[in-house]
């Protein structure tokens, strides 16, 4: 729950109740939610309750951007809010006045109290941080909670068809239930555009009517990972194994994924993969399964706290390989549960760690505009790449102001946020190209060293540090099959093309 700031009471969908039921399904349906979560980020993800500025341990920079909640630049980027005397476009949300704009979030389930809360959180430091400087051009943000409840999407699309200009800076764990097919409630008839903070399904990262700050498309991957693991770890590098559910689809999609960038390189043996199902009681028999294969490293697709209990068994029973995951694993429930054994686990990521926020000036900024205006808010990587989404919209809509005497409309801000072909929101990530189908091609290693997450590659300003810190390999972008896409973009070809 977020702590009250004083802002414009937004319109919410509320499905807040006690909720009831046995263990067993209880925990289903929380794996589920969290490993349909997984593409961007985890559960509970990386980070806690703000006390959010971190101490400066000194060290260098490649930003210079001033700093602080009150400064007219984030990080690098200079601030797209001021005064002026704008207009959203009759028709297009409910007021010229203000532009009110829905923040997609399953915090208040049933199933998965506070799941994707960060979002929220980063909604209403973000908006009070630009409205204090004077909205855009002149024009108010007003977040709308959209509160899907995992499974109540639909009702929060009705509201969002009614009450909002467009959709920025969030994502709902079952994103597919966007596109209802109905009057009234679906994304694509209700004439919506978004700016979202993560896309998990086929249906929606593959689909027309949004921009991606950083895109992650279900098609696609880079292969920058692998290609820093195998130079790391040439040993360990040569037979690895997959883990994941073959019952979620959005799992079955990463696991695609994977298995196109192994194909790449003939050095890498990928092992006939390991699958289990939703709900897991004793990560004995696959461990075994991990051990029988003969993999001296496994790649992890899954949620955090699952992660940690087999990795203990697999050390219990002698494994000495190397623990290779994915970024939603950079989450402090990974070595709360895992303890000691999580020593070692490799995360990939394309987001500047926390631990670094001295470092990078607009990942500071984040961490003090929360605490500033949301007090006891959420840190976490969804929270930065919501804000990312944030400032996307945020440049667009100035952009059309001023190209368009002032008046603010949706087809222009996909249209100029898609014009955007680099994007960093001001150093907060590693460089994307907004809009496309293709993915970030640079990215780190992190791995647990004594207790907690620390960079392991590159090292800034060592090899292979491209571009602050970030490696970014060239053709490393990988395009998997398409008859092993498992699914296709939900697509409206009526909207016009960006």
């Amino acid at each position: 729950m977020f702590s009250q700031v004083e802002i414009e009471e937004p319109t919410t969908v509320s499905t807040a109740q006690s909720f009831r039921g046995k263990f067993n399904v209880k925990r289903s349906l929380i794996i589920l939610v969290c490993a349909l979560a997984l593409f961007a980020a985890s559960c509970g993800a990386k980070g806690n309750s703000t006390d959010a500025s971190s101490e400066n341990e000194g060290g260098s920079t490649k930003t210079t951007a001033a700093t602080g909640t009150d400064a007219a630049m984030w990080g690098d980027l200079e601030s797209p809010c001021g005064k002026g005397s704008a207009s959203v476009a009759p028709g297009e949300g409910p007021s010229t006045d203000t532009l009110f704009l829905g923040v997609a979030n399953d915090r208040n389930s049933q199933i998965r109290p506070g799941l994707n809360a960060e979002f929220w959180d980063a909604a209403v430091a973000f908006t009070e941080w630009c409205n204090a400087q004077g909205g855009i051009q002149g024009v108010p943000l007003s977040p709308v909670d959209i509160d899907g409840g995992v499974t109540n999407v639909e009702a929060g699309m009705t509201t969002a068809c009614n009450a909002v200009f467009a959709l920025v800076g969030g994502g709902f764990a079952l994103d597919n239930l966007e596109f209802s097919g109905k009057e009234g409630s679906d994304f694509h008839k209700c004439g919506l555009i978004d700016i979202p903070g993560f896309t998990v399904s086929v249906d929606k990262s593959l689909s027309n009517g949004q921009v991606q700050p950083l895109p992650n498309p279900a098609n696609a991957k880079s292969s920058q990972w692998i290609t820093d693991f195998k130079k790391l770890y040439p040993e360990d590098s040569k037979k690895i194994v997959v883990v994941y559910s073959k019952d979620l689809p959005s799992l079955e999609a990463v696991k695609v994924q994977f298995d196109a960038v192994v194909a790449e390189d003939p050095d890498i043996k990928n092992l006939p993969a390991i699958s289990y199902p939703l709900v897991v009681t004793d990560w004995g028999p696959y461990a075994e399964k991990v051990i029988e294969s003969g993999a001296t490293s496994m790649y992890w697709i899954g949620e955090p706290a699952n992660a940690a209990n087999l990795l203990k068994v697999l050390r219990e029973k002698g494994w000495k390989g190397t623990f290779l995951n994915e970024a939603n694993l950079y989450d402090n429930l990974f070595i709360e549960t895992g303890g000691a054994i999580t020593e070692g686990a490799i995360v990939r990521t394309a987001t500047h760690p926390f631990e670094e926020a001295d470092k990078w000036p607009a990942v500071q900024q984040y961490l003090d505009n929360l605490q500033k205006y949301v007090p006891g808010g959420k840190a976490a990587f969804l929270g930065l790449q919501g804000t990312s989404s944030w400032l996307l919209f945020s440049v667009a809509a100035n952009t059309c102001a001023e190209k368009n005497k002032g008046v603010i409309d949706r087809e222009c801000v996909l249209s100029e946020a898609n014009a955007i072909d680099e994007w960093t929101a001001g150093g907060m990530h590693a460089p994307s190209d907004p809009g496309t189908e293709v993915p970030v091609s640079c990215g780190m290693l992190l791995i647990v060293k004594d207790g907690e997450f620390e960079r392991l590659y590159p090292k800034i300003d060592g090899e292979d540090d491209d571009v602050n810190g970030f490696h970014c390999p060239e053709d490393s972008i990988v395009t998997v099959p398409p008859a092993s896409v498992p699914g296709k973009g939900n697509v409206d070809p009526s909207r016009p093309p960006l």
